[in-house]
């Protein structure tokens, strides 16, 4: 899955003793999302997984979209992938990992940004929250964070 070392990562940072400080948990999400060396070992992996997938027999898939398309399944190479479909799509894999170390920069001063704005998302919720109670009638169930 490629999204299993960014998931693994946030499982980290959730496992950590530190966990039930939102700040804590932030710092090392950001701290992983900007490591080069963490960049790089995600970005090989998207790049073979992205090759990968590239090289996929889709001959069962095409069949399928062409007979329900009204053409003839018959007529659809069976050593179809998605490299010989679109040639132009074996650049992705390259483009991608050449990207993703910028990317993960970009999620990291985001997950410091909405840690930021955190105290106003709840107080907006709260804000929510009571005007809700408000306009059906209903006692407010306030919570503190």
């Amino acid at each position: 899955m490629i999204f299993a070392p960014v998931s693994a990562m946030a499982q980290d940072a959730v496992d950590s003793p530190a966990a039930s400080d939102s700040a804590a948990v932030t710092s090392q999400l950001q701290s992983k999302l900007s490591d080069p060396q963490t960049q790089q070992q995600i970005a090989g992996t998207v790049a073979v997984l992205g090759e990968m997938l590239l090289d996929m027999p889709i001959a069962p898939l095409a069949r399928s979209v062409a007979e329900a398309g009204g053409g003839d399944p018959a007529a659809v190479d069976p050593d179809m992938t998605l490299r010989k479909y679109a040639p132009g799509a074996s650049a992705v894999p390259g483009a991608a990992a050449k990207n993703l170390p910028r990317m993960m920069d970009t999620m990291a001063g985001m997950a410091g940004g909405l840690e930021a704005m955190m105290p106003a998302l709840r107080g907006m919720a709260e804000r929510m929250q009571g005007a809700l109670a408000a306009a059906t009638h209903q006692p407010q169930n306030r919570t503190t964070h």
